[in-house]
């Protein structure tokens, strides 16, 4: 247990530990590759469920041989230790047969999104120099029109329903069939082939194709957004990902074997693949693979399979709340987590009586992290410890047992005591290796102190309280320069509309209308809101112009019924800067439409 808090910095005191046993504070990363690990982890319970597709159940046993298979595969086709396998797919079996396999040779798993632009995509399969590609078939579309421009000599199409036993694959196959170009590149193109045909390929390669584990080595890429550049590839490592899971076995004793993790969260993201996968597959939990993504199945799913572990963003959790079933029992949710876009008390509040009514027993738990820091940072648990809960309202959490955070003026760089907002910055064993192929980007994102610990920069604004407990405020780059050279950060615009208690939700967008930077508030109102809209705009105005900086106050509003989002579930805050149409605009007592 750490010792009274001594110097009122976070990095020295780190008074989150007094919530974690010893075995936590004493976590040892597994030395071995994430497919050792897996495989150590669950020898012993190989007729246990490691997958459930569709209600088709996949053991351990199974998983292990079909890795095996694929090892053999990759290794017969000329893939070796330190080459780049793509992926194009969401979450199914074989996915993760291929991430895994990749782990157990030494390749390098690469997860690109597939929403992002065709010609992105081209440009980050071309940077790998991968051979292999493998692409789901219903992403087909995705990438089809760039395949000829890139360095891919094996396409290889994963079926959507490859894992489903043969009826339901007619039945699936004939309700949507294959798209006619791929149908007719699989019969005339030399480089395409179905999987299983691939997988065919190496029942004659040697018996042996385990890699000998090699220290930091990259075991899997995906990538940033490229909302403001070119995206950016994050490699993370077999040490990293060993790293999170060893933090969760000992950290977190929520998660356990024979357990169901419901793993919705797309597989490009770190936290699909390495939290929402990796680790409750090592820890003997089965994860329940939805590879559709959406509202609709995050809350279907959870009244379909009954999951222990549910990590969903916030839009999730609340679309959850309109239209599950309202007698349906939540009793077997253990942890209902969220994470990746702020939440208000209120709104945490309101989720956790929804939780209540519905007879969970344990509140809303919440992390926060980025993916080149392996995924989550901090978490909160349901769980009581001496020391106290390690929850609070409003909060992220704590840090985990081997990670350090703390705000730094990002002005000066120097280290914040408790309670002052600045720059959050961590130090943890789960981060990135790099940018790949980005040395610039990558010493742009860490820094070494004076004692040799290496920090990353998140970009995300906020602060710790006296016990550790971690508070995001906003984006750093959330802001605007206004005339007087004066920052203005977004979330605190969205801070004071969201004090009127008719307001659910608020994201606050900068235009640039003729060279000036126009602050504008999007608005979602509570649900059952009955009152005069024009009225209630004059009085969120009024409380905007008595509680901002003139130079801060929106000049127009637009009140919504949703917020689009993005493929990670968060709110798309980027499209709201594309309308330009259907404002509303105060001045004085007269409320009129304006454009941009």
């Amino acid at each position: 247990m750490c010792e009274e808090k001594k110097t009122g910095y976070p990095s020295i005191d780190k008074p989150w530990l007094k919530y974690y046993d010893e075995k936590a504070l004493h976590a040892q990363p597994a030395a071995c590759t994430v497919y050792q690990n897996i495989y150590r982890h669950n020898k012993e319970h190989l007729n246990d469920t490691a997958l459930e597709y569709f209600g088709v159940k996949i053991s351990f046993s199974k998983l292990f041989e079909q890795v095996e298979v694929c090892a053999k595969a990759l290794l017969h086709n000329g893939v070796r230790p330190g080459d780049c396998v793509t992926l194009c797919t969401s979450g199914t079996p074989e996915a993760i047969y291929i991430v895994l396999a990749c782990s157990k040779i030494g390749a390098l798993a690469n997860f690109v999104n597939p929403m992002f632009q065709p010609t992105q995509i081209r440009d980050r399969i071309n940077e790998t120099n991968a051979s292999f590609l493998f692409v789901l078939d219903k992403l087909y579309s995705r990438i089809s029109s760039i395949v000829s421009e890139t360095c891919i000599q094996h396409l290889v199409v994963l079926p959507a329903t490859a894992s489903l036993p043969a009826p339901l694959r007619i039945l699936s196959n004939f309700k949507d069939p294959a798209v006619p170009a791929l149908k007719q590149a699989l019969k005339t193109d030399c480089k395409y082939c179905l999987w299983s045909s691939f997988l065919k390929t190496g029942s004659s390669s040697p018996s042996s194709t385990e890699a000998p584990y090699q220290k930091d080595t990259p075991v899997v890429m995906v990538y940033s957004s490229g909302t403001t550049g070119a995206s950016k590839g994050i490699v993370l490592t077999n040490d990293g990902i060993n790293a999170t899971i060893a933090q969760y076995e000992t950290g977190f004793p929520e998660v356990s074997r024979q357990k169901k993790f419901l793993h919705i969260v797309p597989i490009w993201f770190s936290s699909g693949i390495s939290i929402s996968l990796l680790m409750p597959l090592c820890l003997g939990a089965s994860c329940i693979l939805e590879p559709l993504f959406s509202p609709e199945n995050f809350t279907s799913d959870i009244e379909k399979y009954s999951p222990n572990y549910v990590f969903g963003a916030t839009s999730l959790w609340l679309y959850a709340m309109e239209h599950l079933d309202k007698n349906h029992d939540l009793s077997f949710l253990i942890c209902p987590i969220t994470g990746g876009e702020q939440l208000l008390p209120e709104t945490e509040l309101q989720i956790n009586n929804f939780l209540a009514a519905h007879h969970c027993n344990c509140g809303l738990q919440k992390g926060w992290g980025m993916c080149e820091l392996g995924a989550t940072v901090t978490f909160t648990s349901s769980g009581i410890t001496p020391a106290g809960p390690r929850n609070k309202i409003g909060s992220t959490g704590i840090p985990l047992p081997l990670a350090t955070v703390s705000a730094f003026d990002p002005e000066t760089g120097n280290e914040l005591p408790y309670g002052q907002r600045g720059e959050l910055q961590v130090s943890t064993p789960c981060c990135m290796k790099e940018y790949y192929k980005n040395p610039a980007a990558t010493a742009a994102f860490f820094r070494t102190d004076d004692e040799g610990r290496k920090w990353g920069h998140t970009g995300d604004i906020g602060y710790l309280d006296e016990d550790g407990f971690v508070y995001i405020l906003g984006r750093a780059v959330d802001y605007f320069i206004d005339s007087n050279q004066k920052k203005n950060y977004l979330f605190e615009i969205e801070n004071v509309i969201q004090q009127n208690p008719a307001v659910d939700i608020c994201e606050v967008v900068v235009l640039n209308v003729n060279g000036s930077l126009l602050p504008v508030a999007h608005i979602l109102l509570k649900k059952g809101f009955s009152g005069d809209s024009y009225q209630l705009l004059k009085a969120i105005h009024e409380h905007c112009e008595k509680m901002l900086p003139a130079s801060a106050v929106p000049c127009a509003y637009k009140f919504r019924v949703s917020f689009a989002v993005k493929p990670s579930g968060k709110r798309d805050t980027e499209a709201l800067t594309q309308e330009r149409t259907d404002y509303l605009s105060i001045a004085g007592d007269e409320i009129r439409s304006i454009n941009f």
